[in-house]
């Protein structure tokens, strides 16, 4: 890892007069969690990093730039992208609120992201953690006292375990070599068709159980890379009024079935939104069930092709299956 994360700087750094600033991953205020690094100066380069921490989509930023879809000077964006962020990356370009031709892209295949919630349960001792890796079928944890061995399939991110993506998509440039998907695409809805073998009410009574912990703290949305509307959200606006601030089972029903119409035919299935959430509501289930619908009746996934456009953006009297 530590070898990407040099490879990563000195790619950075081949180009780095051309861009505006670098955007990746930095260690954060401790050894077993990674932060968003904005570089803006080549000297700061060496902050940078790549491990089974760094977790965030980058991509999430890029909606909130300006510059990333009309720029000044002929200056870049550069931004490191897993496989699962360049989903994001080109669903974005496709609904042209970046273009492609201000970024540098920075592809790296991932083995995997940890969800550090899952790896505390497991060892909430861990602390001076000086390296994490992944190794072959499991997360190497190496502090200043020992080193920790924990299987992969215990602390990888939900989303991590069903990956079908695990490298770019698109990119101007790959660190490191393509690693083999998880996931095939018959595996792709596993999740979701679990749930479907409950009977309705059994199914309602697990959206109410799990739906009921929302604290309306709308982190799934502010982290959503495809969510671009904040400053007129619906379920803040009060013109028209469709949802109240109450806290209210009917009204977090509300709000998210809002949220993933939204994101119907767009989702890229990045997790960001299950990933954020502080009481781990596992809210990809509704957009990966709209991606079935959207996949099963107009034959598309969305992040795959820049080329292509969304159907629901589309209008076609001829279309199959409507």
């Amino acid at each position: 890892m530590e070898d990407k994360a040099k490879t990563l700087q000195e790619e950075f750094l081949k180009v780095f007069e051309k861009l505006d600033v670098a955007l990746g991953w930095e260690t954060s205020y401790d050894g077993l969690h990674a932060t968003p690094s904005f570089i803006r100066q080549s000297q700061d380069l060496n902050r940078m990093v790549w491990n089974p921490l760094c977790s965030q989509n980058l991509c999430t930023y890029l909606a909130k730039t300006p510059s990333a879809s009309v720029r000044e000077n002929d200056k870049k964006i550069g931004i490191c992208v897993k496989g699962c962020d360049s989903r994001s990356l080109i669903a974005l370009i496709q609904e042209k609120f970046v273009a492609r031709e201000t970024l540098y892209i920075v592809g790296i295949p991932c083995e995997g992201t940890v969800d550090w919630r899952r790896l505390m349960r497991l060892k909430p001792s861990l602390k001076d953690v000086r390296a994490v890796t992944i190794q072959g079928n499991e997360l190497c944890v190496e502090t200043t006292q020992k080193t920790y061995r924990f299987p992969l399939q215990q602390v990888l991110e939900q989303r991590c375990l069903q990956c079908r993506y695990p490298n770019p998509i698109i990119c101007d440039c790959l660190i490191g070599h393509p690693v083999t998907p998880r996931a095939g695409d018959d595996q792709a809805y596993e999740d979701i068709e679990n749930i479907e073998q409950y009977s309705l009410p059994d199914r309602l009574k697990f959206w109410e159980k799990e739906l009921d912990r929302c604290i309306r703290c709308y982190a799934c949305r502010n982290a959503c890379p495809l969510c671009v509307c904040r400053d007129r959200c619906i379920a803040e606006t009060r013109t028209p009024k469709w949802l109240t601030q109450r806290c209210d089972l009917t009204e977090k029903f509300l709000y998210h079935m809002i949220h993933a119409m939204h994101l119907a035919g767009r989702c890229t299935e990045c997790g960001e939104c299950e990933r954020v959430c502080p009481m781990e509501i596992p809210v990809t289930l509704i957009k990966k069930k709209l991606n079935q619908i959207v996949k099963e009746l107009l034959g598309y996934e969305a992040g795959i092709d820049a080329q292509k456009q969304p159907p629901l953006l589309t209008f076609d009297p001829g279309e199959q299956k409507i």
